[in-house]
């Protein structure tokens, strides 16, 4: 009798030890499972269509989507793309909730929800670079000025507004060697040119061009969802209020570069023309042909 009840005790902690375990990974996955109804994704994507200053855009706002959101079950999932291939998958039908894209990027002029415009969330800016840190830039002019031809920027127009229109075009990092080589005496370049120069620890000098600016970053909402939209709006918002894109090397209301001269001069100049939010493939490739034949009227005409 001793004997049975020893072994129906040690059945019952053998029951128990396998029974517990199970019912805490089941009550564990039940948890979870709840957990991940309630999360709200939004998928946003990010186009990079001219060089920044420093950092990823995508990165940035992965970070200030996680602050803004903090404590809510909602997921910003900020993908970088191309501007090929974002508008490929818009093609076959694939589009996000929010887009940040830069300005002459099309193929979203039909899906963009008309209740919210597009915000710029932040700038560059166009400049000659001179390694003369005393330069006027008096004789800057075609033959000795190189031009960075940027990504997808029309570059192109600035530089026939502001006379440099038959100057030389190089890749980015080129166009900067050259300039360091002494190949050419002025660079038509970026605020990510002027980083370069900040790296490298060379003495610069630096004069903004204001006939034309393409280089924003904006950002539209593309769904139409209710839910969605109230998280779009507060993020958006949330930019408003808190976008400081020093850390990009980049421009907004909230950045501030009071400790760099050149830098400082281009963030308070004002451009006298700007490439809308919009723009349809037609009309940028209008652009680019006014601005390679040197059609100034034209591109005057365009930009109005």
């Amino acid at each position: 009798m001793h004997i049975r009840r020893i072994i129906a005790l040690i059945l019952v902690i053998i029951v128990i030890a396998i029974a517990a375990p199970v019912s805490y990974r089941a009550a564990l996955q039940s948890k979870e499972s709840g957990d991940k109804k309630g999360i709200q994704l939004i998928e946003m994507w990010q186009i990079d269509g001219f060089e920044g200053g420093k950092g990823s855009r995508a990165s940035y706002l992965s970070r200030a989507a996680e602050k803004c959101f903090e404590g809510q079950n909602i997921y910003f999932k900020v993908t970088s793309l191309t501007a090929d291939a974002a508008r490929a998958n818009i093609s076959s039908g694939r589009a996000p909730d929010l887009i940040s894209y830069s300005a002459g990027f099309y193929g979203i002029e039909e899906l963009v929800n008309e209740k919210y415009p597009a915000y710029t969330w932040c700038s560059g800016r166009y400049c000659l670079i001179s390694l003369d840190a005393s330069a006027d830039f008096s004789d800057a002019n075609s033959e000795n000025t190189v031009i960075n031809e940027g990504k997808d920027n029309l570059v192109g127009v600035c530089a026939a507004l502001e006379g440099f229109g038959e100057a030389d075009s190089e890749s980015s990092v080129n166009a900067y060697l050259k300039l360091l080589d002494g190949s050419y005496k002025y660079l038509l370049g970026t605020q990510r040119d002027i980083f370069r120069f900040i790296s490298r620890e060379v003495e610069y000098c630096v004069k903004p061009l204001t006939a034309f600016n393409d280089l924003y970053q904006n950002i539209s909402v593309l769904t139409t969802e209710r839910e969605k939209c109230s998280a779009a709006e507060k993020f958006i918002e949330y930019l408003k209020v808190n976008g400081d894109v020093t850390s990009l090397g980049l421009f907004s209301d909230k950045s501030n570069y009071s400790d760099n001269a050149a830098l400082n001069l281009l963030e308070t100049a004002t451009p006298l023309s700007r490439l809308s939010a919009y723009c349809t493939q037609d009309y940028i490739e209008e652009l680019k042909e006014a601005a390679k034949s040197g059609d100034i009227n034209k591109i005057k005409n365009l930009l109005k």
